[in-house]
């Protein structure tokens, strides 16, 4: 077992009272699942991927990713450990416009102990897996969305993740893209072991999962 939730609730002060954003959510994943989460708009999707990475706090409950407390965790062992375990992929690529492909590869590995030539070594090695090694030197602004995805998810790979969080990975690309996409990301998880857990709204992509999950109301369906 990789990941664990137990009870986990988060709540917001909304004008007409408390909203439950996550209602005792409790499942367990283990190593080399990859995990579709899927539900209606406001279903608690994305609170649940936030709250398993330590980027928002949880009301109540417990997370816990290779044993490590999440939930009661201080910031800088939350951070320590996002930088170590967890790659993100993120509907929006985000992607530093000004920085090349293999820069924005090579950007989580900022503050490591590697050094320049052994940065540029990996970033080269993951470009190369996600077929952009010809494209290394290009801007964001010069590739194709499903281009920009896949240099996201090469930097989601830079720091060896045990865990990859994926939001809407495909929600701003073709179904076309999107299908390479999904591709990629089962191929990372079969081939290099990463566990994946991918909130999507899309039928298709929930049936790239071995397992999936529903919340409906903050609770799982």
């Amino acid at each position: 077992m990789i990941l664990k939730t137990n009870n986990l609730c988060k709540q917001y002060q909304h004008k007409d009272g408390l909203v439950d954003a996550l209602n005792h959510v409790s499942f367990e994943v283990n190593e080399g699942d990859f995990v579709t989460i899927t539900g209606a708009s406001g279903s608690g999707k994305t609170t649940l991927l936030l709250s398993l990475a330590g980027l928002i706090h949880a009301t109540s409950g417990e997370i816990r990713i290779k044993d490590f407390d999440v939930v009661n965790a201080s910031d800088r062992k939350l951070s320590d450990f996002r930088r170590k375990h967890i790659g993100f992929v993120m509907q929006s690529f985000a992607l530093i416009p000004y920085l090349t492909a293999i820069e924005n590869v090579m950007l989580p590995l900022a503050i490591s102990k590697f050094k320049k030539e052994q940065k540029y070594q990996k970033a080269l090695a993951l470009l190369k897996l996600v077929d952009l090694e010809n494209r290394k030197n290009h801007l964001p602004s010069e590739l194709s969305a499903g281009q920009q995805q896949r240099v996201a998810i090469a930097r989601a790979l830079v720091n060896s993740p045990t865990l990859i969080l994926a939001d809407e990975p495909t929600g701003n690309l073709d179904p076309s893209l999107s299908t390479d996409i999904l591709n990629l990301l089962k191929k990372i998880n079969k081939e290099e072991k990463i566990t994946i857990l991918m909130v999507t709204h899309s039928p298709l992509a929930a049936e790239f999962g071995n397992r999936k999950i529903n919340l409906h109301n903050g609770c799982i369906n």
